[in-house]
C-alpha cells in the first residue's frame, strides 16, 4: 500500500541541488519534492514508440456513447465572425496564463520561467528561473500555473504549480517519472520583480497539476498519472485508490489545510484532501459561472478525450471505463465504458483532440457565444466551441484551424474579448517557437 504524504508541517523546504550551486541567493528557486513519498512507478518502456508490428491508430474504433450528443455533435446554427490580434508574444512553451485584477496577464512556461504581460502587450519576466528548464533537465516539466488569488489586488497572493524531482535522480529517462507535482503559495513582490514567501502547500504526488479556486475560497487541484507510449492503464492502478493522490481532484484551503467537509476527510488510511477520483490527464479547468461547479478537459489515451463535471466524492472511472484504446491499439478493460456507481463524461472526442486550457465566455462582446465553453485542442490544432444546453452539449465548431498550431489556453478578458494562448508550433518542444497570446474580437 502507499504510504501517507507526510504532514504540510514536516515537508522540508529545499532547493535543488544542481540549480543551488548555480543560481544566486536571491533567485526564488521553488523548493524540490525530495521528502514527499510519491505512489510508486511503473518502469519506463525500453521503446518510446508501439510494440513492433502493432499500430496506434483508432480509425476503426467508435465507441457507443451513452446518450446521442455526448460525442460528435452537429455544427451550432450560428456562429460569429471575428477579427485576430496578437496581445502578446515571444513566449516559450507556455502552458497557462490568467489575468490579475488591473488586467494585466500572468504566464506559466514549461521551461521553469513567469512572465507578466502588460496592458502594452509589453512582456517582462520575474527573476527566476523558479524550477530546472527543459534546456538542462529535459525530464522535468516546469511550472504549470501562476493563479492569483481572488483577492490579489489586496493580498497579493498566488498559488503554483509546478514539478519537483528527487535531487538523487540523475538520468533523464528515470527524472520524468519521479517527478511529483507540487502545490505552493507566494506573493508577488511590490516591484512585481519576484516571489517572495514561497510555502509548499500540499504534494499532488502526480507530474501535472492544475488549479482553480472555488466559490467558497477552497482550491481544487487536479493531478495526473503519468503518461507515455508504451505504458498500460493497468500499471495505473492509482487513480482508484484512496492512499494515493495521483489521478485525482484535491480540495485544500488557502493554507495547505484540509476541509473539514471534504468527502473523506473522517475514513482512515485515506489520503483527507481527496475530492473526486478516477482521472487520467486533467490539463483544463474552469468554474462554471452560474453553478459553481468544477468543469474539466482530460486526456484519454489513444482516443477518449473527455470533458467531465465533477462533484464531491465521485468517481470519474480510470482505468476501469473509459472511451479510448491503449496507444497500441490494446483494448483497456475489454472496451468498457459503463460501470453502476462512475460518472460519465458530459463529451467525449475519437479520434483525439488532445485538449488544453477550456474557459466558459459569459461577455458581450459575442452573443452567440455566450454560455459556450471553450477547448484549447493541441493535436487538433483549434479553438473548440461547445453550445450547451444545460450541462449537455447540443453542437461544436472548430475555430482557427487555419492557424495550424497547437492551442494551449483560452480565457475570456476583462474587455470581454477571448484570449487564446498558441504554442506557434505543431509539435512539442520546437526550438523554434514563438508562443503568443491572441485576442479574438468582433469582425468590423
Amino acid at each position: 500500500m502507499i504510504q501517507k504524504i507526510p504532514a504540510i508541517a514536516t515537508v522540508i523546504l529545499c532547493a535543488f541541488v544542481a540549480l543551488s550551486a548555480q543560481a544566486a541567493p536571491s533567485e526564488p528557486i521553488l523548493p524540490s519534492a525530495r521528502t514527499v513519498k510519491s505512489a510508486p512507478r511503473p518502469p519506463m518502456p525500453k521503446t518510446p514508440g508501439p510494440p513492433a508490428g502493432r499500430s496506434s491508430d483508432t480509425k476503426d474504433y467508435s465507441p457507443i456513447p451513452q446518450w446521442l450528443g455526448q460525442t460528435r455533435a452537429p455544427l451550432p446554427s450560428k456562429s460569429a465572425a471575428f477579427s485576430i490580434e496578437t496581445a502578446a508574444e515571444g513566449f516559450n512553451r507556455a502552458f497557462s496564463f490568467h489575468f490579475l485584477p488591473d488586467r494585466r496577464m500572468i504566464v506559466a512556461e514549461r521551461t521553469g520561467h513567469i512572465k507578466l504581460v502588460g496592458l502594452d502587450g509589453k512582456v517582462s519576466e520575474i527573476e527566476g528561473p523558479f524550477v530546472p528548464s527543459r534546456e538542462s533537465h529535459p525530464g522535468v516539466p516546469g511550472v504549470f500555473e501562476v493563479l492569483p488569488d481572488r483577492a490579489f489586488a489586496t493580498n497579493r497572493m498566488v498559488y503554483l504549480t509546478y514539478v519537483a524531482t528527487p535531487d538523487d535522480v540523475e538520468e533523464t529517462a528515470v527524472r520524468a517519472l519521479s517527478g511529483v507535482a507540487v502545490v505552493a503559495s507566494a506573493t508577488l513582490s511590490a516591484d512585481d520583480k519576484r516571489l517572495e514567501n514561497i510555502r509548499v502547500l500540499m504534494s499532488a504526488e502526480g507530474i501535472l497539476a492544475r488549479v482553480a479556486q472555488a466559490p467558497d475560497g477552497t482550491l481544487l487541484v487536479t493531478s495526473s498519472a503519468f503518461s507515455l507510449i508504451s505504458l498500460n492503464a493497468v500499471d495505473w492502478p492509482q487513480s482508484q485508490q484512496l492512499d494515493s493522490n495521483m489521478g485525482k481532484v484535491l480540495r485544500i484551503n488557502t493554507d495547505g489545510t484540509v476541509p473539514r467537509n471534504n468527502p473523506f476527510v473522517d475514513r482512515k488510511d485515506v489520503h483527507p484532501e481527496i475530492y473526486a477520483l478516477g482521472f487520467r490527464d486533467i490539463q483544463g479547468l474552469a468554474i462554471h459561472p452560474r453553478t459553481g461547479k468544477l468543469w474539466t478537459s482530460e486526456h484519454g489515451p489513444r482516443g477518449g478525450d473527455e470533458i467531465n463535471i465533477v462533484e464531491k466524492g465521485k468517481n470519474y472511472g480510470f482505468p476501469v471505463i473509459g472511451y479510448g484504446r491503449e496507444y497500441d491499439k490494446t483494448p483497456i478493460n475489454n472496451d468498457k465504458t459503463f460501470q453502476e456507481g462512475m460518472e460519465q463524461p458530459v463529451y467525449f472526442w475519437t479520434p483525439d483532440i488532445a485538449p488544453g486550457g477550456i474557459a466558459f465566455y459569459t461577455g458581450r462582446r459575442f452573443p452567440e457565444w455566450r454560455g459556450n465553453l471553450f477547448v484549447a485542442a493541441l493535436a487538433n490544432h483549434s479553438l473548440v466551441r461547445l453550445v450547451l444546453k444545460g450541462e449537455r452539449v447540443v453542437a461544436e465548431e472548430r475555430l482557427l484551424t487555419e492557424l495550424n498550431t497547437r492551442v494551449r489556453d483560452v480565457n475570456e478578458g476583462p474587455d470581454g474579448a477571448l484570449y487564446v494562448l498558441i504554442d506557434g508550433t505543431l509539435a512539442q518542444f520546437d526550438p523554434k517557437a514563438n508562443g503568443q497570446i491572441l485576442r479574438l474580437v468582433p469582425k468590423k
